[in-house]
């Protein structure tokens, strides 16, 4: 049976699972409550047991990545520019697993953000680009943009995956960034994966 887990680097420091908890942007490093000023970037990526609810890290926080420019990103210790040299698979934001009994090729694989509803809507409120670590992509790709109508599982609007040969686990390492286009809470930001495997 093929199965997919969200995990994130933190607690022990180790990948853990996301479980029922929600991925928190917010304006601090240590703090999932602080908001983020409109049209400034995430200083603090959390796990929180609602939206937010309170901080589900563990020992350390989720490793936080920020955009800085299309080929630019600040994980707490300055500028740095996007590659898998800089920016290593336990720094990124989360971890897709994608696994299945018998050992499968993956194609077609694509990471999006949506409204929570329809997954060819765009997130409500928010601007965000992703990065895949491990594949030599030196650009982040806008994931979201609801002033310009740009999100959800749509060619064009959306993290094209890595394919991989065939095994039982496969693995995504992806960065995310995101800031708020408005006052108020985001709650309508939801993230998905598709793949096709054989």
């Amino acid at each position: 049976m093929a199965t997919f887990a969200w995990e994130v680097y933190a607690d022990t420091p180790a990948w853990m699972d996301i479980s029922s908890n929600t991925v928190v942007f917010s304006g601090s490093a240590t703090d999932l409550t602080a908001a983020i000023t409109v049209g400034t970037w995430q200083d603090g990526t959390h796990l929180g047991n609602g939206d937010p609810g309170t901080d589900q890290c563990g020992t350390n926080h989720v490793p936080n990545v920020k955009y800085v420019s299309s080929t630019q990103f600040d994980n707490g210790g300055g500028t740095e520019t996007l590659n898998d040299s800089n920016l290593v698979a336990t720094e990124c934001t989360m971890r897709v697993e994608f696994t299945d009994a018998s050992s499968v090729a993956v194609t077609n694989a694509r990471f999006y953000s949506f409204d929570g509803g329809t997954e060819t809507n765009e997130a409500v409120g928010i601007e965000a680009y992703a990065f895949e670590q491990g594949q030599s992509a030196t650009t982040w790709t806008q994931l979201n943009d609801d002033s310009g109508n740009i999100g959800g599982d749509n060619s064009g609007e959306r993290l094209d995956l890595s394919d991989s040969g065939s095994a039982t686990e496969h693995y995504f390492y992806i960065a995310v960034s995101a800031r708020p286009e408005s006052v108020g809470a985001k709650t309508e930001f939801d993230f998905g994966v598709a793949l096709t495997y054989s």
